[in-house]
């Protein structure tokens, strides 16, 4: 029989992310329905959990709910956990960083715990706009869920991609600028120069090994200049495309936003020999 998951009317950043990791990592949810009942309710009014087809999340008060509890969990890291415990989530650090924010949003800490509360860059985040949805497409719950569920797949291949970065900075090869300590690496992920630099580097230098491109980028609270690194790369390979930012502070050798950049023939350690003395 088909699987049913159940959740509030006008599900919240709870209820949408512990559907989602049902539909997202077990086989047998891939095409559940999705149903909603009154906040505390249940489908149809049957008890709770009584039928093994029919899952409730997040409302209902069974084993997916945490309303009966004061205790810092929410419904998504019920789900989170129970699927790890089965087997089906093994190893992501990805999803259980994922799972903290949702146990967070749903604590309020966004309110009263994260950094400068009242800003509005906050009103960017996901569980925010879910508020705007709402308010522009009142009652219509499945169409709320569809667009969060996307959404929280974009939002787990970014995590994704963070959490390699993170693991390819420590890896990567250190070096020394006038600036402060750089890490040069070779890869085809591009989140590498955003975890280097929140990691407090002064520069950071990537090269894709596919593509043959290298994107460099330096810190701004290092005062980092690379006027001289760019005129030394045009003038060890001339052919290839250079593109240095009027910040000073992005060195660009390739770009999807420009596909005729021409990659350079110059390595890694070439590029750090003149950003150690650039």
């Amino acid at each position: 029989m088909a699987k049913t998951i159940v959740t509030h009317h006008s599900p919240d950043f709870d209820g949408i992310p512990a559907i989602w990791l049902l539909k997202k990592f077990h086989p047998d949810f891939t095409d559940a329905k999705v149903a909603f009942a009154p906040a505390g309710g249940t489908y149809n009014g049957e008890p709770v959990d009584s039928n093994e087809d029919i899952v409730h999340v997040d409302t209902g008060m069974g084993r997916f709910d945490h309303h009966q509890t004061n205790d810092f969990i929410c419904g998504a890291q019920l789900v989170y956990e129970w699927l790890v415990k089965e087997g089906y989530i093994k190893d992501d650090e990805a999803i259980a960083r994922m799972v903290k924010i949702f146990t967070e949003v749903d604590h309020a800490w966004d309110v009263y715990k994260w950094p400068e509360p009242a800003s509005d860059r906050w009103e960017f985040n996901l569980h925010n706009i879910m508020v705007g949805w709402k308010m522009n497409y009142p009652k219509q719950d499945e169409k709320i869920v569809e667009w969060t569920v996307h959404a929280l797949d974009a939002v787990y291949k970014v995590m994704q991609n963070k959490v390699a970065a993170e693991k390819e900075v420590e890896g990567g090869k250190k070096f020394k600028t006038r600036w402060g300590e750089g890490v040069a690496i070779y890869t085809a992920n591009d989140a590498v120069l955003d975890a280097a630099m929140k990691g407090g580097y002064a520069v950071v230098a990537r090269k894709d090994p596919g593509r043959g491109y290298i994107r460099v980028t330096g810190s701004n609270e290092h005062n980092v200049d690379l006027t001289r690194a760019y005129e030394i790369c045009k003038e060890k390979d001339p052919d290839a495309t250079w593109f240095l930012h009027a910040s000073k502070v992005l060195l660009r050798n390739g770009s999807t936003r420009n596909p005729t950049m021409k990659p350079t023939k110059l390595e890694l350690e070439a590029l750090i020999e003149i950003l150690e003395k650039a």
